[in-house]
């Protein structure tokens, strides 16, 4: 007699949403959107993730969550600034509704932090029974928060990665795979003088992810295709930024047919800076942004080519993966890197 492969009980333990998406064929927000019964979703998607529900043998644990002594039922999503003038600057408003969204859909509540904590207060939120845990954005490569939670043994999840990620739960943006993706990208179409504004200098000098892994995969392209370095440490979302770094980097190299930025908004300063010098884009030179989705991409003129993410998503997932780890519902730390997509709008062309 065949014996079926079917997983065991043991087995199921470690099957979590983003198992169940990833076989039916679907996003996570779905997946959840189906196991809490709401509305507008196609019933052929729902009988599909049911289907991958009863083969993986995945069971949601409300139940356990809610049973666990002193639960509180309450996250908090940390995403320090140093000025309340940065607020709309330089915080994705969709991280914000992302988790909401998640922790709704999970009975959680959640607690949005925007200020710079101190370890004292930190640790209270727990002692007190304010939060069960905590998403940590802005993560730094050695990150105090980081090692602070990781001493008392208290529950966290990571948007972003420090250095030290030894049994520790994270979802992050492919920095490096993104830079690298870019040059793959434009040195296809024929450029070889590609410069690029990069993070602030004082990110990278205190060790922001985003800042130190965008540099690390920018050195790897150089040297995957043998270009020279042309770049700028910039402010970040500001379109004077963008004009007065591109403005730089045309000084050091007059040649450039091509610049990546990591924002949209320095990117339309690119743009505006391009054109008082008279320089047409895309046919006098390509401009690209890696960052964040949105529509501002589309409505620039020309229209911007991206590699892009959706904040939503990612900190839709992070939100899960909390709930997750709140019910024990992880074998084993989540280590999650999301790549890129490619989107080609209007603003770069092939070197002629």
């Amino acid at each position: 007699m065949t014996k079926k492969n079917t997983p065991s009980r043991n087995e199921n333990r470690g099957v979590t949403i983003a198992d169940v998406a990833k076989a039916a064929g679907v996003s996570i927000p779905t997946v959840s959107r189906i196991l809490n019964d709401k509305e507008y979703v196609a019933e052929e998607t729902r009988q599909r993730v049911h289907e991958a529900i009863r083969t993986l043998g995945y069971t949601p644990h409300t139940q356990a969550r809610r049973l666990r002594g002193g639960a509180t039922m309450t996250l908090a999503l940390h995403h320090p600034i140093e000025s309340p003038h940065d607020l709309s600057s330089v915080i994705e408003t969709s991280y914000f509704t992302g988790t909401a969204e998640a922790a709704s859909e999970k009975e959680y509540f959640i607690n949005f932090l925007v200020s710079q904590l101190t370890p004292e207060a930190l640790l209270n939120m727990y002692r007190s029974n304010q939060i069960d845990g905590i998403i940590l954005l802005q993560v730094r490569m050695d990150d105090w928060r980081v090692n602070l939670l990781r001493e008392n043994n208290y529950p966290f999840v990571m948007i972003g990665r420090c250095a030290d990620l030894e049994d520790l739960s994270f979802i992050d943006l492919d920095f490096e795979t993104a830079m690298v993706a870019a040059f793959d990208y434009l040195v296809e179409l024929g450029h070889r003088d590609i410069g690029f504004l990069t993070y602030p200098q004082s990110w990278h000098k205190t060790g922001l992810g985003p800042a130190v892994r965008s540099l690390d995969g920018y050195q790897h392209a150089l040297s995957k295709y043998g270009l020279r370095s042309c770049y700028r440490e910039i402010g970040l979302n500001s379109v004077e930024e963008g004009f007065e770094g591109t403005n730089d980097l045309f000084r050091e190299n007059p040649e450039l047919t091509a610049i990546i930025t990591v924002s949209h908004l320095t990117a339309a300063g690119s743009i505006k800076a391009l054109t008082q010098h008279g320089r047409n884009v895309p046919q006098d030179c390509s401009v690209m942004a890696i960052g964040f989705g949105g529509n501002f991409a589309s409505v620039v003129t020309p229209s911007l080519t991206t590699l892009e993410w959706s904040p939503y998503e990612v900190s839709y997932r992070a939100t899960i993966l909390m709930t997750e780890k709140l019910a024990n519902e992880l074998s084993s730390a989540q280590q999650i890197l999301v790549p890129p997509k490619l989107i080609v709008r209007e603003s770069t062309k092939e070197v002629t």
